[in-house]
């Protein structure tokens, strides 16, 4: 287990500095000066020269990236080119933002398609599944854009139920983390991006852990289970949705992937002050070193969960052999 444990490990360091590499070299084809946004060429060109040499843009390619990746390394990101502040800063407060609100998210998503997954299964053919299979067809065609927009229309503009967006109410912004999640403003502003966030992913989970369970249900020890005489609710919980929870769990990772990616929308209909909304703001202002960071910060993430769910899946698993090749199953 150690053994594998060390090889994920390093092949996540690899491909984060895979994603790196790649982001530097993309964010230096763009078209246009990049540096014009800090660097106007209407300043003397003395001052050009002190200005370049101070971001280190008079040094050669080569000797950029191993700076770059210095700083990576030293989690010395630079400045904003619009507000001068440190990426980093900026970073960290957005980071947190996007979290709890996909943390939200996600817990109602697994929570609530698991659960009724199960009962879709349980009752198949019944009109529990009918209407759970619609109805997640439904959603899952819908846009976030489109559903958020119901949302805001029904329950902010005609029933005044919620706030239309934000973390907090203009001039009470939390001085930290415990702080704001006992505002209960906070709670009220966070309630329609989670429903957004959810309706749209529901469906994933909710379908596998139906087929899933389907599949389950049918297997002999299930049959066993029954004949010893097992009250129904013991079959279904313990026996039958406790394995088919393994076919979720694969995909959680590619879901959590999936819904940072649609965070842009969300905070930005929501005005939600997360990475998202800043990916945006930053691509907007051409703020290069705020882009570069956002985008590096989400595939951090995306990788560090994807490590994440491996060794969840490992553990939960004990059909599962560790080898030396990977993981093989007996």
């Amino acid at each position: 287990m150690a053994e594998y444990l060390l090889r994920r490990l390093i092949y996540t360091l690899i491909t984060i500095f895979a994603v790196a590499s790649i982001l530097f070299i993309i964010f230096r084809l763009l078209p246009g000066d990049a540096t014009l946004q800090v660097i106007s060429p209407a300043m003397d060109e003395a001052v050009q020269k002190r200005m370049k040499e101070a971001f280190g843009l008079d040094k050669s390619l080569w000797q950029q990236y191993l700076i770059y990746l210095k700083n990576l390394v030293t989690f010395d990101w630079g400045r904003s080119f619009v507000t001068s502040q440190p990426v980093m800063d900026i970073l960290q407060y957005r980071f947190w933002n996007t979290v709890l609100l996909m943390t939200a998210g996600m817990c109602f998503t697994l929570v609530i398609g698991i659960g009724i997954g199960i009962l879709m299964a349980w009752k198949r053919n019944g009109a529990i599944d009918v209407i759970g299979t619609v109805s997640g067809l439904v959603f899952q065609a819908a846009p976030p854009f489109v559903t958020g927009l119901l949302l805001l229309m029904l329950l902010s503009y005609k029933l005044g139920l919620f706030p239309t967006g934000g973390m907090y109410p203009p001039g009470q912004r939390p001085d930290g983390l415990l702080e704001m999640l006992l505002m209960p403003a906070f709670w009220e502003r966070i309630v329609l991006p989670t429903i957004t966030v959810s309706l749209y992913y529901i469906t994933t989970p909710m379908l596998v852990m139906r087929d899933s369970m389907l599949e389950i249900l049918g297997s002999d020890f299930i049959e066993l289970a029954r004949a010893k005489g097992l009250a129904p609710r013991v079959v279904m919980i313990k026996h039958a949705a406790r394995n088919a929870l393994l076919a979720v769990v694969t995909l959680g990772s590619i879901m959590v992937g999936f819904a940072i990616g649609g965070q842009v929308v969300v905070e930005s209909l929501f005005s939600w002050p997360g990475m998202g909304q800043l990916m945006v703001e930053a691509a907007a202002s051409h703020d290069y070193p705020v882009a570069q960071g956002t985008f590096l910060m989400l595939a951090v993430l995306v990788i560090t969960l994807n490590l994440v769910t491996d060794i969840i899946y490992c553990y939960l698993d004990p059909r599962i052999k560790v080898s030396k090749s990977g993981m093989d199953e007996r």
